[in-house]
């Protein structure tokens, strides 16, 4: 695959979840935020990560992998983004006071929510699943790998939730 193959098969994909974004490129340059960019025209590319200046990694990939590493990005970002949107978060009563002092004080560090990587992973995996279900079970394969090694906490088995993808396309 060449890389205008790459991008073209991207747009296809974020149309399939009713995200379409006819302007999408891949980044060619780093933007030194740790987002990753890609060199070479193909049939092999370089991905590769920089942050703050610094090249983090370096890696080889064919078109096809790229484009399943670029895709799981994408979509691993939505998944997260779908659930802090949905994410309840109960604070003490005295905080909306102070809120209304200072918007923004003190969120996140006082009180507690129902956040669940559990939430965002299943959401990733319904995703990519919907896009290819190899590139569905290849997430989970990898996400159970990940989940052996760093398990969920008994807070977050409580505090799962499916979240409804139905905006995407995903039943």
């Amino acid at each position: 695959m060449r890389l205008t193959e790459v991008e073209a098969a991207i747009r296809d994909a974020l149309d399939r979840i009713n995200r379409p974004d006819p302007a999408y490129t891949i980044d060619r340059r780093p933007r030194g935020d740790g987002t990753p960019h890609v060199e070479g025209e193909g049939p092999f590319f370089d991905l590769v990560v920089d942050d703050d200046g610094m090249e983090r990694s370096r890696e080889t990939v064919d078109g096809h992998e790229l484009l399943f590493r670029l895709l799981c990005r994408e979509m691993r970002l939505l998944a997260m983004a779908e659930e802090r949107r949905t994410r309840t978060v109960t604070a003490p009563g005295w905080l909306g006071a102070l809120r209304r002092l200072w918007p923004g004080a003190l969120d996140g560090l006082i009180g507690s929510d129902d956040y669940s990587r559990g939430t965002w992973i299943d959401g990733h995996i319904r995703l990519m699943g919907h896009l290819r279900s190899d590139w569905g079970a290849r997430v989970h394969t990898e996400n159970d790998t990940m989940l052996r090694r760093y398990p969920l906490t008994r807070a977050e088995h409580e505090n799962f939730r499916r979240l409804d993808l139905r905006a995407f396309g995903v039943k």
